[in-house]
């Protein structure tokens, strides 16, 4: 099996867990060298859990065009980073093989080769639950939760975060819709037309159901940018 894995969130958590809990409630950072080896240790136990015999990671780089579409993406992402973040990417790039891809997200670069492998043939290695509007088999390593996503699934998936938006990463999704209006009216559709429909009807505002579609949407093939004929391809 290959292993399509989110090189951020390895590097991430890894980093943010180097530290020392002091008994006044401050931390204090421990060595890099205790980061990487979190980072090898994720990645070995990955590759143990799933028996894979192959591996991609993927890390983001600069100039996410997400940023110039709407500026304030990911905006109030405002906290420090982990001290040893930058080493345990660079980790994963020399030691692991990683990928920095720059113009767009490792979530763009995991769904691509997804798609362009086919489902069946990877899982999809995150935590992250926007890459489940991908079809295919996915591995959430911090639930230990493997799941299978049809098509129809990663239809569904993409509308309905479409609809309530993302606060993780700054996109308001549509005005007054929660999960549970979310839910609601999209189980009133059958398909991707419908639920396009159900989406646009209740935004009311293509201007900003395009832009929100595309901040939400990742890519298939490279420039893949969402646009309303999507809709009636999915």
């Amino acid at each position: 099996m290959h292993l399509i894995i989110d090189g951020d969130i390895v590097a991430f958590r890894a980093s943010a867990s180097a530290y020392r809990k002091n008994p006044d409630g401050s931390k204090t950072d421990l060595a890099e060298g205790i980061a990487r080896a979190r980072v090898d240790e994720t990645m070995a136990t990955l590759m143990e859990q799933m028996h894979a015999r192959s591996h991609s990671v993927y890390l983001s780089g600069d100039k996410n065009f997400r940023h110039f579409l709407d500026p304030t993406y990911k905006a109030n992402r405002v906290a420090p980073k982990p001290k040893w973040l930058e080493d345990c990417k660079e980790h994963l790039v020399t030691q692991w093989g990683g990928d920095v891809v720059n113009g767009y997200e490792a979530d763009d670069a995991m769904c691509m080769e997804a798609t362009e492998r086919g489902a069946g043939n990877c899982v999809i290695t995150s935590i992250d639950k926007d890459l489940r509007q991908i079809e295919g088999s996915h591995f959430d390593w911090v639930k230990q939760e493997r799941i299978d996503i049809s098509a129809l699934d990663a239809a569904y998936n993409f509308y309905y975060h479409v609809l309530v938006g993302d606060a993780a990463d700054n996109i308001k999704g549509c005005p007054k819709i929660g999960s549970v209006k979310a839910t609601n009216a999209l189980k009133t559709g059958t398909g991707p037309a419908d639920w396009f429909q159900i989406v646009r009807r209740l935004y009311n505002n293509d201007e900003s159901l395009l832009l929100n579609g595309q901040l939400i949407w990742l890519w298939r093939t490279e420039g893949d940018i969402w646009t309303f004929a999507h809709a009636h391809s999915d």
